[in-house]
């Protein structure tokens, strides 16, 4: 399931980017936005049904935290809500990001997705929660996120170095 999710967020973060890049309007991310949340928040309850180890139920929680930010940024725009709730939240997302990222060094290209969102939850924390300047960095980073997501996507899916 890591592949597929992986796909779907490389989606989500290039619509975001491109948006953020004012490339679309703030309508258009709300679908993709809504599709990866649901279909993230969907193998969470499949993981709930049939999980066992409590390593099944860390990774469905590590899920959550990417569904609620897309559910998060898609009820932003349907809304017109004030962006500071979801910089806000990005913050702690980033803090379990870090250590996650040093949990899954023996996966390097894991490891090097975690640090990366790490840093993108970080840097829409000091956009949207403390309304720093930092706009069009982060929607480069956020295009640039996507496209290491897809090829990890794609290197999870074939079973190929450096992420198996």
């Amino acid at each position: 399931m890591l592949g597929l999710g992986l796909w779907y967020v490389g989606f989500v973060l290039f619509i975001n980017a491109l948006w953020m890049m004012g490339k679309m309007s703030n309508k258009a991310v709300i679908p993709m936005n809504i599709f990866v949340a649901v279909i993230q928040i969907a193998g969470v309850f499949v993981i709930i049904a049939i999980g066992k180890e409590t390593a099944d139920f860390y990774g469905a929680a590590l899920t959550l935290l990417f569904a609620f930010t897309y559910l998060y940024v898609a009820a932003t725009q349907i809304w017109n809500l004030d962006g500071k709730g979801l910089g806000w939240y990005c913050l702690p997302v980033a803090l379990i990001a870090i250590p996650t990222g040093f949990q899954n060094l023996d996966t390097p290209g894991l490891a090097l997705l975690w640090f990366m969102w790490a840093t993108l939850w970080f840097m829409y924390f000091l956009l949207l929660g403390l309304g720093k300047n930092i706009g069009k960095p982060t929607a480069y980073w956020t295009m640039i996120n996507a496209i290491v997501t897809f090829v990890g996507a794609y290197f999870t899916l074939t079973e190929t170095w450096p992420w198996w």
